[in-house]
This record gives structure tokens, sequence and C-alpha cells, in this order.
């Protein structure tokens, strides 16, 4: 984990920051206690070892990032450059609703205001794996209109042969959150469903709005989804939290991986 301590020069909320940041001849906007990087390094076999290769064969992909570099016609020249091939759902990353819906929103078109903004951590970690997070477990410590909602499970790793293990969110859950107007919802999960629940809607033949329905609620409401955060218990217990992360802008596609943080006050 890499951890940025800054001066602690004002002590002020987090909505003061957004109130001052672009406002010409205001004095500068206060800076954060510390910054806590919220994205796992991009190396070449995180997703194998987030996921295990039981869930990318099931994707159909070894899930390895890779580079090459670019060579060039002339044996005397160098550019420098790399070809970098990746997932769209690397490490901490958007899932744009262009994966679901026609004419969906891909992750260049989705407003940078959307995954800016003051964050509400609700710790998780102390439900079990087995069954799905619900209405009441979020009603515990609810989000406001207006919040980016960060979903603490504890996420760990399974083991390669094995389907990732952690407590998705319901379908009624997922319904609830939306409908209290958060601006995104983010987590430590690789994803909101877990995939062998996901592998087996398909077997079923159920519809797109079923295998995919933990999911629909926030593109319909135009609400980002972010997974893959890492780093998370590190702002479980801070009170004044703004959440910031930028995917790459891909006119094309339906994720992309994203710098993630929390500015800390």
């Amino acid at each position: 984990m890499r951890n940025l301590h800054l001066s602690n020069l004002l002590s002020t909320s987090a909505i003061s920051l957004l109130a001052l940041v672009g406002c010409q001849g205001e004095p500068s906007p206060p800076m954060p206690r510390k910054i806590v990087d919220l994205s796992p390094v991009i190396s070449p076999d995180l997703m194998v070892r987030r996921l295990g290769s039981r869930a990318l064969d099931f994707l159909g992909t070894d899930g390895r990032t890779r580079t090459s570099p670019l060579v060039p016609p002339m044996a005397n020249q160098a550019f420098g450059l790399d070809e970098i091939r990746i997932l769209s759902h690397t490490g901490a990353h958007l899932d744009a609703p262009s994966r679901l819906l026609r004419g969906g929103e891909s992750p260049s078109r989705i407003g940078l205001d959307k995954v800016f903004g003051k964050a509400h951590v609700i710790d998780l970690r102390w439900h079990n794996r087995q069954s799905p997070i619900e209405i009441t477990d979020l009603e515990l410590k609810p989000p406001k209109a207006g919040d980016i909602a960060i979903l603490l499970t504890g996420y760990e790793a399974p083991k390669p042969e094995h389907w990732p293990r952690f407590a998705p969110l319901s379908e009624q859950a997922a319904r609830w959150l939306a409908a209290k107007g958060i601006k995104a919802i983010a987590t430590d999960m690789p994803m909101l469903a877990r995939l062998d629940d996901i592998s087996d809607r398909m077997e079923k033949g159920h519809p797109p709005e079923v295998i995919w329905a933990e999911y629909l609620p926030f593109f319909q409401s135009q609400i980002p989804v972010i997974a893959g955060l890492s780093h998370l218990e590190v702002i479980a217990k801070e009170p004044q939290i703004v959440f910031i992360g930028f995917p790459l802008a891909l006119a094309i596609g339906n994720g992309a991986p994203m710098r993630a943080a929390a500015l800390v006050y």
C-alpha cells in the first residue's frame, strides 16, 4: 500500500474542498491529511491472483496483462513505446452501462463529477461469504443521496481451482441503493455478483435481465459501478473522505481500469 502523507495545513471538511476547487482568486484548496491509493498494482498476473484460474477459464481468458515493445521498421531505430494488452475490467475499474444497455454510456462518456465526491464507507467485513448483502445489512449504516457508497467486504482471492467467494449484492439491495440516489457504487469485490451464480443462471437459460440483475438498477439509473478496489480497510473508520476514481477515457468498450484514491480529511 502506498500512502502519501501531506501537511495538515487546514482542518476542514471534504465539502470545503469541493467548493474551493476551481475558484479563481480564492485561497488554495485545503490539503487532505493523507491520500490513500485504492488501486491494486496492475502486474501481469494481477487478475490470475485476484480471481483464480477457474473464474478466468469461465470468462475465456488467462487474464494476463501483456506488454510488448514496438519494433521499428529500421533495426537501428528505437521508439521506446510498448503495446499493452489488458482486460477492460482489470484491477480497480469502471463497469460501464454499455456492457448491458443498448446505447449505454461508454467509459469516456461517464461524467467525471460522478466518480468524484463525498464517500460513505459501509464496512461489511462481518458478513458471511455464503449469503448476499441485503437491505437490512445496508440499513445499519445507510448512505445519503449524492454519496459515493463504498462497500468494504474484505474480499480475499480464492485458491486457483475455486470460484471467488464473497458476499454479493442482492438484487433488492441494488435497487434500494439506486433508489437512494447515490452518486456511484464502489467496492473491493471484483464484481457485484458472483461468477458461479452468473454461470448457474446462464446454464438455466435465464434472460439477461435476470443474469445481470444486480447491475441493472445502477446502469438504468446512470450510477457508475466501480469494483476491484484495494486498501479500503485503511479508510473504514475515517469520518471525512473524498473519493476520486478516473477511468481511462475509452470511447469504445464496456469498462476501463482506473486510478482510484481516497482523500482523507
